[in-house]
């Protein structure tokens, strides 16, 4: 072959080589290399794009920094990600274990999803989901997966006190998304710890998961007249709510749980105006390293963030302290034991259901966004 004509058809190759590889960086986010000279242990992430995308972002700035220190026993952090889809779940899960060979799994979010996971586990699972009774069952143990944010029970019953206590509000409502694991656990909740403190539950509605126009829901809403409205569900509902709502000349206060904590709740309407001035329950981060940390690198930080970074934190910290990631029981047993963990988060210890005794608060809603509210947040430790 003429040596000219080798030489540019070489060129060629490699330049579309090059861009092939660098498409595939771009989708990759740009995650830093992994030294091909050290081993790598494998962390199954799951989950929901493009929802609650700051979970996989705090995992992944938790894995960077862990790899900067030399990794977990001599080996480099390598997130497996899956997405979180209530058809693949149990199929994403599976395939983490038994085909890419992860050491554990972190995530899934939603509550609906993790109680699918459950039974299927082999290693251990730290969920960015908040319902308690998703890591205890009295006919499913699930005895390897632990909730990492503060569990429903935590923040509704935060939830009714600052309703009560603090905003003077003694009759309340309840929509949530019908047939939802996470919705019906903090109705529950809250339920419970609204009336326990006095207050009387006027009004309960339910909507399926497709349903954009709430006429009906509403409709009994402003008959009841409750003083305020707890939206049980999600960012992509909650602003449409809110706005029929108003519409509708309801004039009851909102308050929501962490699930309001997502870019929806501020980007879903064109006028912010009746999202705003209303609470919601959260899982702030609190500590100032991982703040910094954080904001330099993505330029906002959330509750959902700080949960996958403790997660990762948690996972490698204990690997580290059994000194094997082969040992699934090992290492649960280890995460149960721990005490006064300080990551973005605190979490003073693990209950008997793998649940984290923590603090929780409650931020107001401002251009749709939630803000800190020093004279309202509270701790609430078990």
């Amino acid at each position: 072959m003429n040596t000219r004509i080798f030489g540019l058809t070489l060129y060629i190759v490699l330049v579309l080589t090059v861009a092939v590889f660098s498409g595939c960086e771009r989708m990759k986010d740009m995650l830093p290399p992994i030294d091909d000279e050290m081993p790598t242990l494998k962390v199954g992430l799951i989950h929901p794009e493009p929802n609650y995308t700051s979970f996989g972002k705090g995992a992944e700035l938790a894995r960077d920094e862990i790899n900067a220190a030399g990794g977990v026993l001599g080996m480099q952090i390598e997130l497996i990600f899956k997405q979180e889809t209530t058809e693949t779940i149990v199929q994403s899960a599976t395939e983490l274990v038994e085909v890419d060979n992860v050491v554990a799994i972190l995530g899934p979010l939603f509550s609906s999803h993790a109680v699918k996971v459950g039974p299927v586990a082999t290693v251990p699972v730290l969920l960015g989901a908040t319902r308690a009774e998703v890591t205890a069952d009295e006919t499913d143990p699930k005895d390897l997966m632990f909730l990492i944010a503060g569990s429903n029970v935590l923040q509704a019953k935060l939830l009714a006190k600052v309703a009560i206590e603090d905003l003077g509000y003694e009759t309340a409502g309840m929509i949530w998304q019908n047939m939802d694991v996470y919705s019906e656990g903090f109705v529950e909740s809250f339920r419970s710890s609204f009336e326990e403190l006095g207050g009387m539950i006027v009004v309960e509605q339910t909507y399926q998961s497709s349903d954009m126009v709430f006429d009906t829901q509403l409709t009994a809403v402003k008959e009841a007249n409750p003083d305020v409205l707890l939206l049980a569900s999600f960012p992509a509902a909650n602003p449409l709510i809110m706005k029929q709502a108003r519409d509708m000349e309801i004039v009851s206060a909102f308050i929501g749980s962490d699930g309001w904590d997502d870019p929806l709740m501020s980007t879903t309407l064109q006028d912010n105006a009746p999202v705003d001035g209303h609470f919601c329950t959260n899982l702030d981060p609190d500590a100032e390293v991982f703040n910094s940390a954080y904001m330099e690198k993505y330029n906002s930080v959330d509750g959902v963030a700080a949960t996958s970074y403790d997660a990762m934190q948690i996972l490698a910290m204990v690997i580290e302290m059994v000194g094997s990631a082969d040992d699934p029981t090992a290492i649960r047993d280890a995460i149960s034991a721990i005490t006064d963990y300080e990551g973005a988060t605190t979490i003073l210890r693990f209950d008997g259901n793998r649940n984290p005794v923590k603090s929780v608060g409650v931020r107001g809603m401002t251009d749709g966004i939630p803000h800190a509210l020093n004279e309202i947040i509270e701790a609430i430790p078990e």
